[in-house]
Parts: C-alpha cells; structure tokens; sequence
C-alpha cells in the first residue's frame, strides 16, 4: 500500500481524480471513508460527487481526530469512546485535581489567580484553559509529555500533568500514538479491521500528528491525501519582504520573495508542504494536478502570479495592463455593517444582471463575525430595507446559543441571580416565544402587560424582604410584590380611589384582563420561586434534574424549537454522565454551572444553512475553499481580521515554537488566501472604513492592504487611481443622489431610494397620507356636537380626523420599562400630582390622603424623601391655590351652565362649569399651552353666546406663568360660526391649525416662531403621530397655515388680555 498525495489549485480537479479513484471500489459493501476537515466540505463534496455518479451514498465523513481516534480502537484495546484527556473532560478531572495540589510550593503562581472574590468560577475557567492547552500540548508536543512522564521536569504543569496521568493512565493521544504505530509494525501484512481505503480530501493543512498516522496507515491501506496548493513550484523558501529585509546577505541570497501574496500569506501551507516532502518515502510519486487559468480578468492574472510563483519584480518593472472596467475584483469601503449589507445587496442584484447565469447559489459571503453580521443580513436580504427584489439566502455556522429561543430563555433565567429581578429581564424572558407559550400568553398580550407595568411603576426586587437581604433599606414601593398586588386587588375592588391596607387597586381589570393579569401572576411567582433555588450549589446530576424541571415548567417548544429541544436534552444527558467519565463528584455554583452551559451551547451550530440553493452566508473558518463564482468577504476591519494570537502566560507552545504549529494569525492569513483562489469571476472585499459619526476614515484589515500593495506593484490599467479606483467609498445612506446619478461611480438598484431621490431633485412633495383628494360630505348628524367633541377637535384637527371619519386609532407606543426606582419625580408625574392636589387644597380638604395615593402608585421616591417631596409640591400649589381665591373671593360657585346653543345648521350641547359671578375660571398648576387657550376661547364663546341671567361674560385663564383675561365678545355667534365651519371643513381635509404652533405663530405672526414650536424644540409639535401619518415629509407650515391660524386666531388676540 501507499500514500498518495495529490495536489492542485483547483478543488475541480481534485473532485475528478478522487472520482477517479472511487471507480474500482475497494470494497462495495464498506463505506468509503473521506475525511474532511468541515461540514461544508462535505455537503460540498457529497453534492459533486452525486452530480457525477447519479447516486452517492454509503460514505462516512469523519474529521481527522475522529477518524484517528476511531483506528486507534480498532487497533488497539482498552481504548474508550472518548478519551479522559478530551478537552470537554480533562476540565473537570482538572477542576476535581488542582485544588489537591495548590499546597505544592511549585503553584504559588496560581494560587495568587484563584484568590479573592469568586475563586470557584476562577478555578473553572483556569481549569478549561489549561485543558485547552494541555490538548495542544498532546497534538504538538507530545515528546515534551513523555518527558514530563519520565519525571523530569518539576515545574506546575508538568506535575499536574503526572497527577493526570497517574489516575487515567497513558489515554491520551499522543502516548496512544506510539501504541499504535508499534502495534501497526507487528501487523503489517496481517488482517486488520480498518477501511479498506482512507481518503482525506480538501485539506490544505495537517499538523504532523495527523500526517505520523496517515504515513504509518498507508503502510497496510490505500490512503489518498488530496490537497489544495496555491502554488506548482517550490515555494519552501520564499519568504515575505518584511522578513527578507530581516536576514543577513548570506541568508537573503537562500531565499526569494517569490509572490507577495504567496509570501504573506502562504505560511501555514508553506509549511504544510515542506513537512510532506519530509513524507516523500511513503508517497506513492508525486501527483500534481495544477491548472492555469485563462487569464482574462485581474482574477485570474492574480491567481495565475501565485501558481506560477510570480510577481515580486522591482518597482520599475513593465506592469501588467488591465482594463479599467474589470469587475472581478472588487472592494466596498462602508460605514457600517448594515451599509456593508446594503451594498452586498446591490451589488449582487448588478450581479445578476452583468453574469450569465449566475445564480443566488454560486455566491459564498464569509465574515469573522456572523453572529454581528446576521440581524443586518436578515432586515437587508429579507426585503425590509427598502428592496424590491428578494434574493434567496440561508445562514449558516450560527451557535445555537445565539440562534435558539430555548438555548436563550434557559441562559437569561440562569443570568437572573444577583441582578435584583429586574422588570426589563423578566419581561424579556417573558417575551421569548416558548416562554409566553409555556404561560398562555399571546405576543399581542406582551405590550398590553409592559404599560401595566409601567402604569405600576414596578422596578426592581420582589418584596422588602429581597431589598434588605440585598443590602437595601426595607421598603416595599416600586417591587414586584407591590405590583402584584395592586393587579389582584383591581379586580377584587376596581377603585383606583380607595386604599385597602396601603395597596391601591388597578383599574384595568375588566373583560379578559384578570385572566392575563393571573397569568403574569404565576410566572413571576414560578420565576421568582426558581430564582430563589439557585443560590445553593449542586452536583451535575443535580443541575440536570433542576434544568429538566425548568423545561418542563417554563417552555412550550412549537415545531419549529424540536432540533433545539433535541440539543438540550442530549446536553443535559452528559451531566448525568459526566462524573463516571472524569470523577467529578463535587458540587458547583450557579456561576460555573452557567459558564459551562454557555460554552457548551457556543460550540454546537444547527449544521443548517450551507449550501441550501441561496446566497451562503458564513463564518471564515478555516479549510473552507470551496470554489464560488462569486466570494464575498465581509467585515474586513482592522483589528477584526486577521485574528491575533494572544496565549496564556503558561503556554510553552508559544514560548518555544516550531514549524506546524496552530497560529490564529496564519490560519486567517491563509483562509484569505484561499478564498481568493476560490473565487472563480469575482472577489469582493467589504469593511467599514469610513466613520458613522464624523466620515473620518478607518483602516480596512492589514490585508486588505497588502492586497492593494501588491496590485499597485503588478498591475495597471491605465489610469493614476489605480488600485485606490477599485475601492468604492459609499455614501452614508443609501438614499444618496450619487447612487442614482449617469455619470456617477455608484449605483443602486433600489426603487424606493431612487424614487425619493427623484422627488427631492425635482422639488416634488410627497402628498400627504391618505388625502390626495376631499372625503365624502359628512353625515349631516355630526353637525349637533357636543361641546367635549369640539374641544377635542380644536385640541388636535387631524387626530379627531382620522378617528372619526376614517376609524383609524394610531397606538401610541408605552414608555420603555425602567428597572431604576424613581429618586425624583419626572415632570409629568408632578404635574398629575399637582393637579390632584390643587383640587384637594381648593376643596379645603387635607392633602394626607393624597399623599398617601401617591406612595401607593409607587410614583415617589420611598421612604423620607418622597414625603418632603410631596410636601415642596404641595407648597407650591398652595400659593398657585391663593391666586386663583383672590379671584373667586368668597362667593360660591354658580351652578353648571347647560348648554344649547345654535349657530346655523349647527348645534352644540353640553354643560360649562367652574363659574363664578364675575368670571368663568380656569386653572392648571403649569405653564400655559395653545391647547388652554384655544379651550378658554371656545368655553368663552359659548358664555358670550348664551348671555345667562346671572352669569358673567368674562373669562379667566390662571396659569404658573400669567394670568389671562377674555373679554366679552359682541360677536360671539360670528366667531363660533367660523370655528364650526373650520370644523366641519375639517372632517374632510386635514384642518391645517397645530394649537401650539399656531399660537407660537400669533405672538409676532413669524413663521420661524410655530417652525420652532413644529419641528425645533425638545418636544416638537410636528412629533405627533397623526401629524406624521398625516403629512409625512412635506411642511404643513405653509400659506394655508397662516391663513388658518390668521382667521381663528385674530378674533381671539381682540379680545384678550394678558
């Protein structure tokens, strides 16, 4: 038998003579063994083959350490399914070994680390560090281990390392290694157990661990490496020019630059290919299998310079012409991921209609980070950033624990202990689907239960008790208790106005609402009741039972959840497991138990999402060069990418390194490389280079850099801007007139961004919402109003517009949940305060009963502050209170004016109260608004217009900042029957008379004065929802605005004063 190397630049070429290889099976009734290196890799590689053998089946795909691991049990005996020295285990044999050492003087070290505050989520994650690395130790230096064994070395780890050793035996792969290939000698040309072939196919690298095994296997089996390599010639020496400079002449005149990129980049498969020439007695004859490519694009010239090892002449060499229009390479400088995104989307969409045939399929976009990238994909590709053509995608290589509902729910309640039982992360447990499911709770049930809440003032903390184990004083205001208790109670006694044992009952508790209200009821208590059980430690066993109970409890998993489900059961089974498998027997923290959890969850992926017919959105591993079309490359920032290696103090790997070593930093460098050469018609490089706040420029990746360097240095086409001319720099927003412009250098495919655009160039307003035309004459009823109604109008045109005739009802959005206490009181708060206790005062009645109202509704501060709060309001008030009874004096109050008064075909009704003999008063403890004084205006009218025996015909508005005075109107009826023919006008087009700003107007009659009130101060006029629905983006403060405002508002400014 032998080893068989074969290697190409093309994964095409390698397909063929592997399929070659398969015609003569070495045995039909045995599965053919390909080893791969990634599952995309495999579906890739499944997918080739069953194009070109109709069926392919009967295939096993293993990874390289599996399919040593599973020769290794077959060869030699006592050999378990999973090694103790497996990274997952050898954490916990670590973390039940190392406390029994720390006594040795020799871990002085790491005692001085696990010492202070959480010494036991300390020790487990020193304890999976030092598994991580004692993994790489069995894979690179496994002489260093044999040495440690012997007993030579004394320092920590190499004691630990014995400790190990000494309980477990020799399993770990390294000393099993040895086992084997002795074992194999004696064998050699006896039956055996193993496939009858081995291919390992894809690989552009293999630590010599891998290499050992496969040469000593090939010694009894056919075993076929297929390998890809950037380059046919001898590319051992080369060496990059930052490095070349570096060596002395003697040393320089050994080695060539060779190509740039290859020199840079190449250095993990540099070294890949020296060690298999190391491997030349077991090869079976050198196999290469290199194609250059046509040439015809910068691509392809690229590509061909690496494989033919060319490309490092001096910089007044002959550059190679290209032309200015090529697209094969391309790069995107953006300010954003979700402009990378953006861009992404046009420029496949110009894609698809420049190449022939392409399909969503043929592209592969790869980025460092996915799980940042993944939202941004979803809104762009998913239709929801204002595109028209949806392009078919999947996303794959996302970690279960970002993807999962259950994964996320689970981990959130695990998070809860030590936060305090804020609202914001209860309700956000709440939210997840399986959760609410689990409670009955509709999503659409979700808002409804975040403004109850809100409307509770809850915060923080279940009861006082929780506060003062907490360290906090004990007061019960503003915790969960004190909300819940307010539900049930609202339904009990649904008034808001009497207090039952210092609770205050809710008032909302009518139709089904007690029904949702028992619903939240019983998952805060289940929740509360968890979170209360997992301050004590417990055995693995133990979490598992705890974690099933949660499941069953607080998840209703839909079809959609099953693979999840699967995963987590299939996770929580290990932890009955795990103690037989590393003698773990102790008991762990909340906070370790979680940190494995997470870690676990981060390492499983659904395995969905590769190759499923759309556009392949993915993470940049390593190994993954398969070939594309088109390959894209996302989130090529500085500091992103490549990734920088940063070991640990104690990792003698890095301190002593040697050739084939794991590097971070190559293995980014290469993936690059590799998905260059992957790239069969265009590369596309994206970063976010320009600055979101201030369009200052930012670095791309290092290699993007030297990509550039290089192109500058080979290549031309003609032009001074070569190779800057191949970045496109991109507007902050994608509604730019440069994307749409003929002679511009960017485009965009959008409909809805080119249409806005347009009317922007053009100077075209979009209409407004919903009235392009005039509604239908109004039902002849709606002229008997009632004075409420036509004070609603004038307070807000358009809203009583939309909801009267049209029906519709814009739902305006709760205030976000807060988990911070009140310390104050927020403007709004003070004003309701006020408002009740002007009432109070001006009754004569005490104010004790309203404060404690106030304390019931959790809207003060606890405790002290709150009351002397309370008492600076009511001081206030008082002395607000004396000037309204300096107008009053002490006559009573006239009995409520009835109303019905006729003015043409209209008629009002209604009843005007708080009138005095000489003034009809009204009062609010704040400053004055345009909503006021257009109410005094028309109450006044309707005064002037009844002219009441008895009654007075003037009118007093009180305020915090003025008083203001109506005088008696002679024409009272002339000026209701312009506001009744506004109003009637404006059940059919929106009536164009903004009360605040039409009042800023009236001042000076200064448009820039309402501009201010509309659209300039902190809280705009024009931010009223039916205003924006109404108008959109066009400016309602034009000529029909001040005619409008002129004509209500002149009778009025006539006959006021103040």
């Amino acid at each position: 038998m032998s080893l068989n190397v074969y290697t190409s630049n093309r994964m095409e070429l390698l397909v063929d003579t592997f399929v070659e290889s398969l015609v003569q099976p070495a045995d039909p009734f045995t599965p053919e063994t390909v080893v791969v290196q990634s599952k995309g890799l495999q579906r890739w590689l499944a997918m080739e083959l069953a194009k070109r053998f109709g069926v392919w089946a009967n295939s096993d795909y293993p990874f390289p350490n599996k399919c040593v691991w599973d020769l290794f049990r077959k060869m030699l005996k006592g050999i378990p399914e999973t090694s103790p020295f497996e990274p997952s285990l050898l954490l916990w044999r670590i973390l039940r070994v190392l406390p029994l050492q720390l006594e040795n003087p020799v871990f002085a070290s790491l005692q001085g680390y696990l010492t202070g505050k959480n010494h036991d989520l300390k020790l487990y994650q020193l304890s999976g560090k030092i598994a991580d690395i004692f993994d790489q130790y069995t894979l690179f230096r496994g002489d260093m281990l044999e040495k440690w064994e012997e007993g030579k070395e004394t320092h920590w780890q190499a004691v630990l390392w014995r400790a190990l050793v000494a309980e477990a035996g020799n399993l770990h792969r390294a000393e099993i290694k040895k086992r084997f290939l002795q074992t194999l000698s004696e064998v050699a040309g006896g039956e055996n157990t193993f496939p009858s072939r081995i291919s390992v196919f894809g690989i552009s690298y293999l630590p010599k661990f891998h290499l050992d095994f496969l040469a000593a296997v090939s010694t009894i089996i056919e075993v076929n490496l297929f390998v890809m390599s950037p380059c046919r010639e001898y590319w051992s020496d080369i060496l990059p020019a930052r490095k070349l400079v570096r060596l002395s002449s003697a040393d320089r005149s050994l080695r060539i630059e060779g190509n740039p990129l290859l020199a840079s980049l190449g250095r993990l498969g540099r070294d890949f290919s020296e060690m298999i020439v190391d491997y030349g007695e077991a090869c079976g004859g050198a196999n290469d299998l290199y194609r250059q490519t046509p040439g015809t694009n910068l691509l392809e010239l690229i590509q061909n310079d690496i494989l033919a090892l060319e490309g490092a002449g001096d910089p007044g060499d002959l550059k190679r012409t290209i032309l200015p229009s090529d697209p094969s390479l391309r790069i995107h400088c953006c300010h954003s991921p979700m402009r990378e995104v953006e861009v992404l989307h046009d420029t496949l969409l110009g894609m698809f209609s420049s190449l022939d045939e392409l399909a969503p399929r043929d592209i592969l976009v790869m980025t460092p980070d996915i799980e940042t990238y993944a939202p941004y994909i979803s809104a762009v590709f998913e239709g929801g950033a204002g595109f028209a053509s949806r392009i078919p995608y999947s996303i794959a290589d996302r970690s279960i624990r970002r993807e999962g509902w259950l994964t996320q729910a689970l981990l959130a309640i695990f998070d809860l202990p030590g936060k305090r039982f804020p609202v914001t992360k209860v309700m956000d447990i709440l939210s997840l689907p399986p959760v609410s499911a689990a409670f009955g709770i509709e999503a659409a049930d979700l808002d409804l239960l975040r403004s109850w809440l809100e409307e509770l003032r809850v915060r923080w903390g279940m009861d006082e008790d929780e506060r003062e184990r907490e360290g906090f004083p004990r007061y019960r205001e503003n915790s969960w208790r004190a909300g819940l208790d307010r539900l049930l109670l609202g339904y009990a006694m649904p008034d808001e106005d009497t207090l039952f044992g210092d609770i205050l009952p809710f008032d909302d508790m009518e139709g089904d609402n007690p029904k949702l209200a028992g619903k939240l009821v019983r998952f805060i208590e289940t929740l509360y009741g968890l979170v209360e059980k997992l301050d004590r430690q417990r055995t693995l066993p133990e979490w598992e039972i705890l974690c099933r109970e949660i499941l069953a409890d607080f998840f209703s998993p839909g079809e959609d959840d099953s693979q999840e489900f699967s995963f987590l059961n299939a996770l929580l089974d290990t932890l009955r497991t795990l103690p037989a498998l590393t003698g773990y027997v102790g008991a762990v923290g909340l906070p370790v138990f979680r940190s494995w959890l997470g870690n676990e969850m981060d390492r499983q992926e659904r395995g969905l999402g590769f190759m499923t017919g759309g556009v392949t959105f993915c993470a940049m591993l390593p190994m993954r060069s398969i070939p594309f079309r088109v390959i894209v490359l996302l989130g090529m920032n500085e500091g992103g990418f490549p990734r920088q290696n940063r070991p640990t103090g104690f990792d003698l790997i890095a301190r002593e390194p040697r050739m084939g070593d794991r590097s971070l930093r190559d293995e980014d460098r290469y993936l690059f490389l590799e998905a260059l050469l992957s790239a069969r018609e265009c590369f596309v490089v994206s970063y976010t280079g320009q600055s979101i706040r201030d369009n200052a420029q930012l670095p791309p990746s290092v290699l993007v850099d030297e990509l550039l360097e290089y192109l500058g240095r080979r290549f031309s086409d003609g032009s001074d801007s070569f190779p800057a001319g191949l970045v496109s720099r991109h507007r902050l927003q994608p509604f730019s007139p440069d994307y749409f412009s003929a002679a511009g250098e960017l485009s965009s495919f959008s409909e809805e961004n080119y249409r806005a655009v347009r009317s922007r160039q053009d100077g075209v307003r979009p209409a407004a919402a919903f009235f392009t035309e005039l509604l239908p004459q109004p039902a002849q009823e709606l002229r008997d109003i009632s004075l409420v109604n036509l004070l609603a109008f004038y307070d807000n045109p358009v809203k009583y517009l939309l909801r009267t005739r049209i029906g519709i009802r814009l739902d305006e959005l709760a205030p976000p949940l807060e988990d911070r206490e009140p310390f104050g009181l927020e403007p709004l708060d003070a004003y309701q305060v006020r408002r009740q206790m002007l009432g109070q005062v001006l009754a004569g009645r005490d104010t004790d009963q309203l404060l404690a109202l106030t304390k019931a509704q959790g809207v003060l501060p606890p405790a002290r502050q709150g009351e002397l709060l309370f008492r600076g309001l009511e001081l206030q008030v008082r002395q607000f209170a004396a000037g309204i009874r300096s107008l009053t004096g002490d006559l009573p109050e006239l009995a409520p004016l009835e109303l019905d008064v006729r003015v043409g075909e209209f008629r009002i009704s209604g009843r005007l109260s708080g009138i005095w003999p000489d003034l009809l008063l009204r009062s609010r403890c704040a400053k004055r608004s345009g909503r006021d004084q257009m109410r005094l205006w028309i109450e006044h009218l309707l005064l002037n217009e009844m002219k009441s025996e008895g009654y007075p015909l003037v009118s007093t508005l009180v305020m915090t900042d003025g008083t203001l005075r109506l005088l008696p109107v002679k024409a009272s009826g002339t000026c209701l029957r312009l506001l009744l023919d506004f109003y009637w006008s404006g059940l059919r087009y929106p009536l164009k008379f903004f009360p605040r700003s039409s009042f800023a107007y009236s001042k000076k009659w200064d448009l820039g004065s309402a501009r201010s009130a509309w659209c300039g101060d902190r809280f705009p006029e024009g931010d009223d929802p039916y205003y924006r629905l109404c108008f959109g983006d066009t400016d309602p403060l034009d000529d029909e605005f001040e005619q409008v405002t002129q004509a209500i508002l002149e009778p009025f400014l006539r006959n006021c004063e103040g």
